[in-house]
């Protein structure tokens, strides 16, 4: 019985522990890339977006796709009329950035993505950087 427990709290807690962690400014954005050898997703949003909250609550919250970004990016979330953009444009929102670490745009996302299609492009800037 304890061993079914514990299996299943740590099966609850993998399930429910998978989130991104998000960087706290532009510039720590990029120092902790740097730091970590990984590239920068910038995602611009703004309240009451319905396409925000379900990139937010869906898509940032499967594990398969949590798990890969963690890998490969330091995240950061822009609100377009909170915060400086640093020069970064949108037609609307939610919209993505995904950037080296040395903030040269690898892909420009606009508009809300599921998550089969943000795992395919996410597989299209693989590509593309291996090409390079």
């Amino acid at each position: 019985m304890f061993k079914t427990l514990v299996l299943l709290f740590l099966t609850v807690g993998l399930t429910f522990g998978a989130e991104l962690r998000w960087s706290t400014s532009y510039e720590r954005a990029f120092h902790e890339a740097k730091e970590q050898e990984k590239g920068v997703l910038i995602v611009l949003t703004q309240a009451n977006c319905n396409a925000c909250f379900y990139m937010e609550n869906i898509v940032f919250e499967d594990k398969v796709i949590v798990e890969k970004i963690s890998n490969e990016y330091i995240t950061l979330n822009l609100d377009i009329h909170d915060d400086n953009l640093h020069g970064l444009t949108y037609k609307g929102t939610p919209t993505l950035y995904f950037l080296n670490m040395n903030g040269v745009l690898l892909k420009r996302l606009d508009g809300v993505y599921n998550i089969k299609e943000l795992t395919a492009a996410m597989k299209k800037i693989e590509k593309v950087e291996e090409d390079e």
